[in-house]
């Protein structure tokens, strides 16, 4: 549901969007996605050392557009806000669904690709889809502190650059608490 949640914020803002979402059949794909991502696979095997975000970057941007989050894009928590929103107990399974229609406040289910929609009020009592607000997602890192110890030594033993060095400082600076608490062992 937090995908539809998204996908309704995104027809609030376009109210004439007529959304219909397709859940593709398991197999091999023949998208031009997956032929540019063989391509990436492909030239990343040349390279034999990667350590900053901006190579990727470069790299990327040989194949297509390339948008950079913090800077091009923030992510949104979805997640949350869809809990305050909508229905806990549904009276149909997202997950037998084959297609959904997001052309009305409601949401269009079909099981079967050639069926009928079958439509469903998901927001609870009270709520509109409207009212669906997502906040921006803070910035973290889940990177454990045993990680961290092993990428700063690995650092000293190759000897980096002052700006892969401050890369890797700030980047795990702020490491997240809870990731490590579950690994550390009480002696």
């Amino acid at each position: 549901m937090t995908m539809v949640s998204m996908l309704m914020e995104l027809r609030q803002t376009f109210p004439n969007l007529c959304i219909e979402h397709t859940f593709p059949v398991r197999g091999h794909s023949y998208l031009p996605a997956d032929r540019v991502f063989g391509r990436i696979e492909q030239k990343l095997r040349t390279i034999d050392t990667i350590l900053l975000p901006q190579e990727y970057h470069a790299l990327l941007q040989q194949f297509g557009n390339v948008y950079v989050y913090g800077t091009d894009w923030k992510a949104f928590d979805y997640k949350s806000a869809t809990k305050e929103c909508v229905k806990a107990q549904r009276s149909f399974k997202i997950s037998e669904a084959r297609m959904l229609d997001l052309s009305t406040n409601k949401v269009g289910m079909k099981v079967a690709y050639n069926g009928e929609y079958c439509f469903h009020s998901a927001p609870k009592r009270g709520k509109r889809w409207a009212d669906l607000k997502p906040a921006i997602l803070a910035s973290q890192t889940t990177v454990k502190e045993a990680k961290k110890k092993d990428v700063v030594a690995l650092l000293k033993a190759i000897g980096v650059s002052e700006a892969v060095s401050a890369f890797y400082s700030a980047a795990l600076s702020d490491v997240n608490e809870n990731a490590h608490q579950s690994d550390e062992d009480p002696e």
